[in-house]
This record gives structure tokens, C-alpha cells and sequence, in this order.
């Protein structure tokens, strides 16, 4: 199921990187969206380790850690499913008990590395020096997150592949990060180092929790189509303020932190290479 994801998913990843590097002025060098895209993917792989140790961690309290190490020693699938069903509980629903783990394991761990990845690929380089690049870095990183996860993720049903597929979550998350951050690095105040990291954290994980709950409770489908159409309208927004920037706040911003002349003569040869 991960390749036919990442299957349908790559040409809404190449869309979107190439409509990001189109709104970024000054122009992206060679190897610079290289170096985004593949901060992304190793954000994944680091986030997909973190979710497993998470995993693990929750089975040594739940079962205890001598339970775990007879699960690894056995040989068959029978022996495993006999001794898991001795440690199995029946437990009334609860849609916060999936909410906390889903934020343990999925929206905090995700977040935390897209932004370190993110930070450890802007540190220092001349492609992120206004909040406007830092807005098109992390949704370009966050593109990356998506390219990495499809191969990776190989659960669920058709209809859910195909949606995580054609909507770029990530490069949402990706873009709202960027934007505090950028807002860190411009006015110098660090409290928006906070809502880079928690706003994703939080729209993540209701996302992805309303989605975990519906198989736990049917009613449950309600908010999880809700939180689709949220998420939908965010990257919408997301999408259109990009727009918006690149074309009415972009060169008043990139005149002032590269220097007018320098800004125009890269203006000028980048044109020409067109």
C-alpha cells in the first residue's frame, strides 16, 4: 500500500516544490531544494524510529518488559496472538486515551523532527533569511516529510491511502512551521518558537486521532470528516497566502534584508536564465 501512495502522492510532492521555488526571491541555488527535500525524508525516517521506541515503551508498562522479551523469542504467530491475549483487556472507549497517545507518538514526535530537520537545513544558509523563505523551506520540507511517509506508511484502506495521498497535510504543517520560525529569526522574539512546534502538534493530532477513533466508534466519523474539511481549508489557506505574499510582500521584504542593488542584479540574472 506505501508504494501505490507514493505513487499518487509524487506528482502533487512535484507541483508543490515547483510552485514553491516559483514564489521564492531571490532564486533558489542548485542543490538547495535538494537539501530541503531530503532534510524532509530523514525527518520521516528519525520520526518513524521515535514512534516505534514510543511503541515499545508503552508495551514494556502495559505488558511488562519480561512478557515483551517472550513475544521476540517465539516462533509462530499463534504462540504471540496467546500471549498478547493474556494481557488483553477489555477497556470502554475513550477518544482522549487515543488523543494523548496519538500525541505521543505521531504529532509530537513528527513535529519535533521536521523541526529540528528544518532548522538544521536553514542554520546558517543564504536561502533563509526572511520569514517569506522560511514559509517556503518548511513547506518544501514538509513535501519531503510526505515523499518519505507514503513509502513508509502501509496501513489502511484504499480510500484513506488515497486521501492521505492527494492532500499535502504535511506541507501544511511544513508552511505553518516555516512561518514561526521565520517570525523568530525576523523580529527576534522567541515565543513564536512555541507556535512553531505546538500549532502542528495540534492540528496533527486531532487529525489523525478523529481518523484513529472512527474504527474504535462509528459516530466518531462525524469529526473526522470535519477534521478533513479543516485540514482541506487550511492548505487552502496556507496555498493562497503563499500567493499572496510571494506576489504583494515578497520584494518589499527581500529588498530590505538582502540590500535593493544586490536584490535586483539577482532579479536580473535569474531572468535571464529563464
Amino acid at each position: 500500500m506505501g508504494i501505490v501512495s507514493a505513487i499518487l502522492s509524487l506528482p502533487v510532492s512535484i507541483i508543490l516544490v515547483r510552485w514553491l521555488m516559483k514564489c521564492k526571491w531571490p532564486a533558489f541555488e542548485k542543490g538547495d531544494v535538494k537539501r530541503l527535500l531530503i532534510a524532509g525524508i530523514l525527518s520521516a525516517v528519525v520520526a518513524s524510529v521515535g514512534t516505534i521506541v514510543f511503541m515499545l515503551l508503552q508495551a514494556v508498562i502495559v505488558i511488562g518488559p519480561d512478557t515483551l522479551g517472550s513475544l521476540f523469542s517465539v516462533s509462530d504467530e499463534q504462540s504471540a496472538l496467546e500471549i498478547i491475549g493474556q494481557f488483553s483487556v477489555e477497556r470502554e472507549f475513550s477518544f482522549w486515551r487515543i488523543f494523548l497517545n496519538t500525541l505521543l507518538t505521531v504529532g509530537f514526535v513528527e513535529e519535533l523532527c521536521r523541526y529540528l530537520f528544518l532548522n538544521l537545513s536553514t542554520k546558517n544558509r543564504r536561502y533563509a533569511q526572511t520569514w517569506m523563505d522560511w514559509v517556503i523551506c518548511g513547506g518544501i520540507v514538509g513535501t519531503g516529510f510526505t515523499i518519505a511517509e507514503d513509502l513508509l506508511y502501509s496501513s489502511g484502506g484504499i480510500v484513506l491511502t488515497i486521501f492521505r495521498s492527494l492532500m499535502p497535510f504535511h506541507f501544511t504543517f511544513g508552511a505553518i512551521m516555516g512561518y514561526f520560525i521565520g517570525k523568530v529569526k525576523v523580529t527576534g522574539e522567541r515565543k513564536y518558537y512555541a507556535a512553531a512546534i505546538l500549532i502542528p502538534v495540534l492540528l496533527h493530532t486531532l487529525f489523525d486521532s478523529s481518523i484513529m477513533a472512527v474504527p474504535e466508534k462509528d459516530a466518531f466519523i462525524i469529526l473526522a470528516l470535519l477534521m478533513c474539511l479543516v485540514m482541506i481549508g487550511v492548505s487552502v489557506f496556507m496555498i493562497v497566502k503563499i500567493r499572496r505574499w510571494s506576489k504583494n510582500g515578497a520584494l518589499d521584504i527581500a529588498v530590505e534584508y538582502y540590500g535593493e542593488q544586490e536584490y535586483y542584479d539577482e532579479q536580473e540574472a535569474y531572468d535571464e536564465t529563464e
